[in-house]
């Protein structure tokens, strides 16, 4: 597998690129499963919107999972991890701006959001990008442009510069074209589900990743089984990477959701310029 420079992703192909599943739609009449697979949360109240829906995002590569209520999925997050939500009608206790409000409010990590508008109503439209949402498509929803629009919500959110070879983190090296990893200029040994874990963990440093939502990542799964496999991984990074207060790191498990990597204080770089990093900082050669 290899990390697609650009959408963040672990893919098959070796191609540094993403292909882009849209015009393999439009060329072919459905979409093909390609490297932009997302974990979508949807809120909506009507079954047969949600049965397209699941149909639609499932048959783009993409799993998801559907909440009634406002209340629910804010519940959730505390245990699981979305790249994006599409909050379709209003919940009966939260309507659609109060839930992307309080996402924007709560969440430290980013998550893209897409509010699905009744009616072409502009002053409906503009609330909800004011209130934060990424984007806003008019119902009746069609099949291909609400494709295509997540997919370009993925470039945006978790483009890597496509130019980046190698991406530093303080004394890690990150060699993405040789699938290397180094220490101080020394590399490190690492077995590919390991090198896949740790680019992963560095390049959403910040962020909640629930356990469910790193085995899908990194092995596509989420059994309950795959845990401790998870676990020893997790433990092996700490060791040889470092990621330890005393080296600048904090890889902390948090209860009954996942783990969260971060900078401590007193770190060489901070979080704004781990994130610099993220966005293709180069390493020096």
């Amino acid at each position: 597998m290899a990390l697609c420079q650009g959408c963040k992703r672990f893919v098959k192909s070796a191609v540094p690129r993403c292909r882009g599943t849209v015009m393999c739609a439009m060329v072919s009449g459905s979409f093909r499963k390609g490297c932009l697979e997302m974990k979508i949360a949807i809120l909506e109240n009507d079954p047969h919107g949600v049965q397209l829906l699941e149909q639609w995002l499932q048959s783009a590569g993409h799993t998801s999972r559907v909440f009634v209520s406002g209340s629910m999925f804010m519940r959730d997050l505390n245990r699981d991890t979305y790249d994006l939500v599409i909050i379709g009608s209003t919940a009966p206790d939260m309507d659609g701006t109060q839930i992307t409000v309080a996402l924007r409010e709560q969440l430290d990590a980013p998550i893209s959001i897409i509010r699905l508008a009744g009616k072409a109503d502009e002053s409906e439209i503009v609330a909800a990008l004011k209130a934060g949402a990424d984007d806003c498509i008019v119902k009746p929803v069609r099949q291909f442009e609400l494709l295509a629009r997540i997919e370009a919500l993925a470039r945006r959110a978790q483009r890597l510069d496509e130019r980046a070879e190698r991406l530093e983190f303080g004394a890690l090296c990150i060699d993405l074209k040789n699938r290397m990893i180094m220490r101080d200029g020394a590399r490190v040994t690492l077995t590919p589900k390991t090198y896949n874990l740790a680019v992963f963990l560095l390049t959403n440093s910040g962020q909640l990743l629930s356990r469910a939502y790193l085995l899908e990542r990194i092995w596509g799964s989420n059994k309950s089984a795959a845990t401790r496999t998870l676990d020893t991984h997790i433990s092996r990074l700490r060791t040889v990477l470092g990621l330890t207060p005393d080296k600048g790191w904090q890889l902390q498990s948090v209860y009954q959701h996942g783990y969260r990597l971060d900078r401590t204080e007193g770190a060489s770089s901070s979080r704004a310029t781990a994130t610099s990093a993220m966005n293709a900082e180069f390493c020096t050669p």
